[in-house]
């Protein structure tokens, strides 16, 4: 039996920004992953590890030394750079010193044989076609290690960087350890396993919500028998978007807010339609979260515009607090945009108005 691990795109070094989720929680997902992998016989980065200029990573030595341990400890490695990799070609001599059995890339070979618990498997990849790959021998298990684009439109173009799931079903290896969607995917032929994406083991973007993982393939008899997902992530973007209208008290919108209010999670929060109440609240009701982001897609409502401003002794304030007495509740569409343009005019101006 052989047992493999499968990650990729941790993206150390990303330049997206991502609040709350840095380098600093991504070592500690790598860390994680590392004790994971040693319980493995053979450990497969299919990309984009880092991205920018590696040398100048601060956590690359940590990353290095983690691996090197792996090794020692008689882990396999096989790593390929990925295009976030690839981006500068500064990185080439860091990619290559990045601790590894077999860094599949820029060589005349495209595979390396590795005897695993009386098995021999074959990981073939890096900057090698992937569509005129064949295997190197009809004994063992065949593995193509591949960053790249698999599009579920059959029409693709296919080019070094894409291909089409129906073209990866024809194709001779038996299973596809792939990199570059950030998403878990996986992909099936003839009722065997063929493929699949870890996705990324910790959010990149906003858009990566929920679990995180790697992959724990078992190998048996030159087939694939099980494969696990394992969820690694540190923290955990959730999307929450309040349909601003239907909240109609304080205590309503903490109700909603609390499922949230977790120290794992990243809280994305979009708020839609009419607001009523202050958005500054949900930082405060979420004071256990990891982090806060407020995506605010809302109006305020007229009568809330109001009742900001009634009681300040200023024009402005007269202006809102008669406004208040002689619109109804159920202002139309128009005169509630009228009534933010003041606002938003008023807002523009220093001193009292």
């Amino acid at each position: 039996m052989i047992s493999i691990l499968l990650m990729s795109d941790m993206h150390f070094g990303t330049d997206k920004a991502l609040p709350y989720i840095d380098d600093s929680i991504r070592l500690v997902t790598f860390q994680k992953i590392c004790m994971i992998a040693r319980q493995h016989s053979l450990f497969i980065i299919a990309g984009d590890l880092f991205e920018g200029t590696i040398a100048h990573n601060p956590y690359y030595n940590a990353v290095t030394q983690l691996l090197q341990s792996l090794l020692q400890d008689g882990v396999k490695i096989i790593y390929i750079p990925g295009e976030a990799e690839l981006a500068d070609s500064s990185n080439i001599d860091a990619i290559n010193n990045i601790p590894s059995t077999v860094t599949l890339f820029g060589g005349s070979d495209n595979y390396i044989d590795c005897a695993l618990d009386n098995e021999i498997v074959y990981c073939y990849g890096g900057d090698s076609d992937i569509t005129h790959i064949t295997k190197a021998s009809q004994e063992g298990f065949h593995i193509g290690v591949f960053h790249i684009d698999l599009e579920e439109n059959n029409h693709t173009k296919t080019t070094s960087h894409t291909i089409s799931v129906k073209l990866l079903k024809s194709m001779p290896l038996d299973f596809y350890a792939l990199g570059h969607h950030h998403n878990f995917s996986m992909y099936k032929y003839k009722n065997k396993i063929i493929g699949a994406y870890p996705g990324s083991p910790e959010a990149v973007t906003l858009d990566e919500t929920g679990d995180r993982y790697v992959l724990s393939i078992t190998v048996m008899n030159n087939e694939i028998h099980q494969i696990k997902r394992i969820t690694v992530n540190s923290l955990r973007i959730e999307k929450l978007t309040i349909q601003c209208d239907s909240i109609h008290s304080q205590d309503q919108l903490y109700n909603l807010l609390q499922p949230y209010n977790k120290p794992s999670v990243v809280l994305c929060c979009v708020l839609e339609g009419i607001r009523s109440f202050d958005a500054s609240y949900i930082p405060q009701a979420c004071d256990r979260c990891a982090g806060v982001i407020v995506q605010d897609n809302s109006k305020l409502s007229g009568e809330y515009i109001c009742a900001m401003h009634k009681n300040e002794k200023t024009l402005k304030g007269y202006f809102f607090s008669e406004l208040q007495k002689n619109c109804r509740n159920d202002v139309g569409d128009i005169m509630l945009d009228i009534i933010n343009d003041i606002e938003n005019t008023c807002a523009m101006y220093k001193g009292d108005l």
